[in-house]
């Protein structure tokens, strides 16, 4: 008996949809292999409800350019976020779009951001969360930050010492704190996955938003802005 044919189904979440033509949507899909992938979902303007962000797929493709075309798409329980946890979701969503190019594979991350949605909906510890998918961004865009050596000379980070950060460098050493300077003893915490404290947060979210903005460039994000204008953007 001759093999199907059809690809095998994919694990995915929608980032983003938009209208295409009378009656399709270009969904724009975060999947487990294969990264961002961009595909026409035929019809599927009459299937609002299915195709909503933070959507769990299981998904199949076709087609050898960069737009492609669903053959198959069975949608999960949509993640239901709101307030802050929805900004916070969407500005997930926003980096994967700007910075992820299509059909990178990237496995960890898409974990990172299985574990950031989970959290998001019934756990309030989604600050954490949400560092750890940063960091895990950078790893994965060839930026991961040496969080346990100093860039200059390659010492082991000292505990009992200040330092600054530089995007694309890493931390060198200071003689004296400063305002914006960062304690030895977090930048080890932090390379333990050690976030519980609320001082190592707010450090790995410092630092994790230096590097994020670099590769940013100067167009400002638009989940940013929400933040600013709904008051909420000083703990994302």
């Amino acid at each position: 008996m001759r093999a199907s044919s059809l690809p095998e189904l994919m694990p995915a979440y929608i980032l983003h949809a938009r209208k295409y033509r009378d009656t399709s949507l270009i969904l724009e899909m975060f999947t487990q292999h294969e990264g961002r992938v961009a595909a026409v979902q035929r019809g599927g303007r009459g299937k609002s409800g299915a195709v909503q962000p933070f959507t769990p797929l299981l998904v199949s493709y076709l087609g050898k350019g960069e737009l492609k075309s669903i053959s198959k798409l069975d949608a999960g329980a949509m993640h239901y976020l709101t307030g802050d946890r929805l900004l916070l979701g969407m500005y997930a969503n926003e980096l994967l779009m700007r910075l992820l190019g299509k059909f990178e594979k990237v496995p960890g991350l898409f974990s990172a951001y299985q574990s950031l949605l989970l959290t998001l909906v019934a756990d309030d510890q989604y600050q954490i969360q949400l560092r750890r998918f940063e960091l895990r961004l950078l790893d994965e865009l060839g930026y991961g930050i040496s969080f346990g050596i100093e860039a200059s000379t390659g010492d082991f980070i000292d505990p009992g010492k200040f330092y600054r950060f530089v995007p694309d460098e890493g931390f060198r050493a200071l003689s004296a704190e400063t305002d914006s300077s960062y304690a030895g003893h977090h930048l080890l915490a932090i390379a333990d996955d050690e976030l519980d404290s609320e001082a190592v947060e707010a450090a790995a979210r410092k630092i994790a938003r230096q590097a994020i903005a670099r590769l940013l460039g100067d167009k400002p994000l638009n989940s940013r802005e929400l933040f600013q204008k709904l008051n909420v953007g000083r703990r994302e």
